[in-house]
């Protein structure tokens, strides 16, 4: 006979059949996979969503196409941040999201509005007093009186907003 009691016999005999009755665990794999993805979908969006980091993305899409025309030091550049600080203080301060940033800065991405380069200047204007910054808006108009609309940075600008 065999060493082994005849109990562990039975239930290696019963537990067999439930073992394989239980199915496979890819199921289960399936459905946690699905599960992280959705539960990474929702963090990406929150980090997204964030102010900070759509004004990253601006500055740095900014700054590649600024290389691009080799105007990356530029007075332009400057009011930009300046404007973009701004921007991101004031929603800090007022627990605004991401697409309220999007929604601020349309006016610099309307084809229709912006012909030249003083028009670049008045969306900047607008988008100050738009966040309650009088002493950037009140700067930047008298920039605008000054821009010259045949600068390189400006039609650099101007190409990379698709107008021309």
């Amino acid at each position: 006979m065999s060493d082994v009691p005849e109990s562990v016999a039975n239930v290696a005999a019963v537990a067999q059949p439930v073992a394989e009755s239980s199915g496979s665990i890819w199921g289960y794999v399936a459905a946690g996979s699905v599960a992280l993805l959705v539960l990474a979908g929702i963090f990406a969006y929150r980090k997204i969503n964030q102010p900070a980091f759509v004004i990253n993305q601006v500055r740095k899409k900014n700054l590649k196409e600024m290389k691009k025309q080799g105007t990356e030091n530029s007075e332009f550049m400057v009011d930009m941040d300046r404007l973009l600080d701004s921007i991101l203080r004031y929603t800090t301060e007022n627990k605004k999201k991401g697409s309220d940033v999007v929604t601020l800065l349309k006016p610099l991405n309307d084809k229709e509005r912006i012909k030249t380069p003083r028009d670049m200047y008045q969306s900047m204007i607008f988008i100050a007093n738009d966040i309650n910054d009088a002493a950037l808006a009140k700067d930047l108009k008298n920039k605008s009186k000054q821009v010259k609309s045949s600068s390189a940075l400006m039609a650099g600008l101007l190409k990379r907003a698709g107008i021309n």
